[in-house]
């Protein structure tokens, strides 16, 4: 018994020595690393790209570094400690094609910073704008250099942004959606209150001239006097009711003014993104994502966007007009393809037009 108890109080001690062992060891490790680390100085900087080929890039490593070299930050053969990796993340992710910038020092003294690029599905290239629009909704400018095969759309359409807008169309859609309801909710507040000052005089203008009939024992002088006097009265009050009324009048012009800017602004705003779920139906289709190699967009006169489609077939482009019953016009035109031009011949026609329903119009 005596033995057993000793062999397993030694092997409770060998136990314990061993993870003393391995702690000092840690221990001694993490010391001789930061101290390694409170001495190595940056070396190098690497900057990688994820999930992006050399033709489709919105930027370029050298770009990146160059922007490193404006933003001020020195950062060769700075000690490691000091680099400031989260403001390096921050001064990258300014730009609008950088999703994610993931920044870190390595063992030996090297700065890897790994850049995420969004996706574009469409570029922007309207009316002053050179933008890209992602499946999300996301906008940023393109940047310069880029090289980057998606979808273009061309033309006289204006978005409804400004030509440097970088942000969520979505967030933008909204809060504009809300502060135009704020303007309406406000200016409807605005004209109750003057509609009750309205009523408020109407009803001491009627009180008024109930009062003019004569009193039981008062004299006729009296009488015309005090006629006399709500005569008056009674023409300051018409007198109030008319500029309230005028008041009235301009305030109800203005809910007009205001209610047709904000249809219009919905419509614009609601438009893009169809326009956005076109391109990604496009896109998400074998046929017309390979068929389709440019857009021109334009405004027609009630503010819809009207669409002329380029091909990579035949020597034609397709008047597409505006987005509604998108679907059936691209299933149209497809069976346009397979039974008109594959026997009359791609090359017969200028413009094929399917904006009428059941109707495919073709222009020699």
């Amino acid at each position: 018994m005596a033995k057993n108890m000793w062999r397993k109080i030694l092997r409770v001690i060998g136990v314990i020595f061993g993870w003393g062992v391995v702690l000092a060891y840690i221990l001694y490790a993490s010391h001789l690393a930061k101290v390694h680390r409170g001495e190595q100085r940056i070396s190098d900087i690497v900057i990688e790209f994820n999930d992006s080929t050399a033709t489709q890039r919105l930027t370029s490593s050298a770009r990146m570094y160059e922007q490193l070299k404006r933003g001020g930050l020195k950062i060769k053969n700075r000690e490691v400690d000091s680099v400031d990796a989260v403001g390096i993340a921050r001064l990258l992710e300014r730009n609008g094609f950088v999703e994610e910038a993931r920044v870190y020092t390595t063992y030996s003294g090297n700065l890897h910073i790994d850049i995420s690029e969004r996706e574009p599905i469409v570029r922007l290239r309207v009316a002053g704008y050179d933008s890209f629009a992602t499946s999300g909704g996301y906008i940023f400018r393109a940047p310069r250099g880029s090289a980057c095969y998606t979808s273009v759309i061309t033309g006289g359409y204006r978005p409804p942004f400004s030509a440097t807008f970088e942000g969520d169309f979505t967030e933008l859609r909204n809060s504009r959606r809300k502060a135009g309801q704020e303007r309406l909710e406000k200016l409807y507040d605005e004209y109750r209150v003057v509609k009750s000052q309205q009523r408020e005089l109407r009803k001491e203008r009627n009180d008024l001239l109930k009062q003019r009939k004569r009193k039981i024992f008062e004299s006729k002088e009296s009488h015309t006097l005090r006629k006399q006097g709500i005569a008056v009265k009674v023409a300051e009050i018409e007198g109030k009711q008319r500029k309230v009324a005028q008041r009235v009048e301009r305030m109800e012009a203005s809910q007009r003014r205001l209610l047709a800017r904000q249809e219009r602004e919905h419509r614009r705003l609601d438009d893009f993104e169809r326009l956005l779920s076109f391109v990604e139906m496009v896109q998400s289709d074998n046929f017309w994502s390979a068929e389709i190699v440019q857009m021109e967009a334009d405004t027609t006169s009630l503010g819809a966007i009207s669409l002329l489609l380029i091909p990579r077939s035949g020597d034609f482009v397709v008047n597409f007009g505006t987005l509604d019953n998108a679907t059936e016009k691209l299933d149209k035109l497809r069976t346009f393809y397979d039974k008109g031009l594959a026997h009359l011949g791609w090359e017969r026609y200028k413009s094929i037009d399917v904006r009428y329903n059941k109707q495919v119009i073709c222009t020699e």
